[in-house]
């Protein structure tokens, strides 16, 4: 090989050497900034069928360690459940037959975190207290809970579906409690009830009504308390306070996930051994019922850890349940019709 060759390599060498170092240099910068803005949403477990719709793109099924976006909306199906994580330390634990939409911006140390929740119910667990520029609020069609550092579980539900559940004899525990509290307020015309339970912390709510006009002042609602307010497209009410936690008008999955968080971080007014002792209480038969259009179309007792039988008649030509048939049911269940 000749001088001149050798000078080109070595040259054409050092030239990729300058050129890759200035690439990792620039890689460090790049990274070093983007950990300013980055915020982490992520999917920790998904049980049964949970999906993503993402702009146009509908029905990604969520799986475990799932990256998510700002803007996501979420849809959990009947005997499904899925855990949420932002940021490290933020979580949200959704329980089945629930849709949310999420939505995270600005930093880290700056951020904006809000969950809009449609229909159904979720727990959030916030471990580290917010900084003083961050926010993080749950919104529903009645109000919207802001807080620095908690942990609360929501549950919307449709007062239809409630009264018709209650009604076919199929009780759910947690509709059970919001009819009871819906029929002694002795005011009807309600679309929505919320109710917010707080097992740490202290949570503020704004009720407005589904238009999102403000009603009155914040509320500020301590631990250990269950709220249910009720509202519809003019008006947004406070049914009822109730301080003190009934275990027993919860559902199996909210127990499980009470249980999870007294377990971890330890945010839990509730005793682990009160937890544990209405675990055991709820492994009996279940009720699964079968929803067209706000209307009991069927209804089956099946035994603990076993698997409901899909009905011979369906509601109309096409559609399906949603709920996956192979999976055994260990609480009780609303399967609903989708066309």
């Amino acid at each position: 090989m000749n001088g001149k060759k050798v000078g080109i390599i070595i040259g054409a060498v050092a030239a990729g050497a300058l050129v890759i170092i200035a690439g990792v240099i620039a890689a460090i910068f790049l990274l070093g900034k983007k950990t300013d803005v980055y915020r982490v949403i992520k999917v920790m477990s998904a049980e049964g069928h949970c999906y993503v719709t993402r702009g146009d793109i509908k029905d990604l099924e969520a799986y475990d360690g799932m990256a998510l976006q700002s803007g996501d909306s979420i849809h959990v199906d009947g005997n499904s459940s899925l855990i949420l994580m932002l940021d490290e330390d933020k979580l949200a634990y959704v329980e089945q037959n629930t849709d949310f939409n999420i939505i995270a911006e600005g930093t880290a140390k700056d951020s904006r975190s809000k969950i809009e929740l449609v229909r159904g119910a979720l727990t959030c667990e916030i471990q580290n207290s917010l900084s003083s520029g961050s926010t993080y609020e749950v919104d529903t069609p009645n109000s919207t809970m802001a807080v620095m550092g908690t942990c609360f579980r929501m549950e919307v539900t449709d007062v239809d579906t409630i009264k018709e559940v209650i009604d076919s004899g199929a009780i759910q525990p947690s509709m059970l409690f919001m009819g009871k509290t819906l029929e002694s307020a002795g005011i009807d015309g309600y679309n929505t009830i919320t109710r917010l339970t707080i097992t740490d912390g202290v949570v503020k709510v704004q009720l407005h009504d589904e238009n999102g006009n403000k009603i009155g002042d914040e509320i500020i609602f301590n631990v250990n308390t269950d709220v249910l307010i009720g509202g519809n497209d003019t008006q947004s009410s406070l049914l009822k306070q109730i301080t003190g936690l009934d275990l027993t008008t919860f559902s199996e999955i909210t127990i499980d996930f009470f249980n999870d968080i007294a377990d971890g971080s330890g945010k839990m007014v509730i005793s682990g051994n009160d937890l544990k002792s209405q675990q055991a209480a709820n492994n009996g038969p279940h009720k699964v019922t079968f929803m067209y259009k706000n209307t009991v179309f069927g209804i089956q007792t099946v035994p603990y850890n076993s698997t409901a039988t899909e009905p011979v008649f369906k509601p109309t030509l096409t559609g399906s349940w949603d709920v996956d048939f192979d999976i055994p049911v260990t609480d009780d269940l609303i399967v609903y019709w989708k066309e």
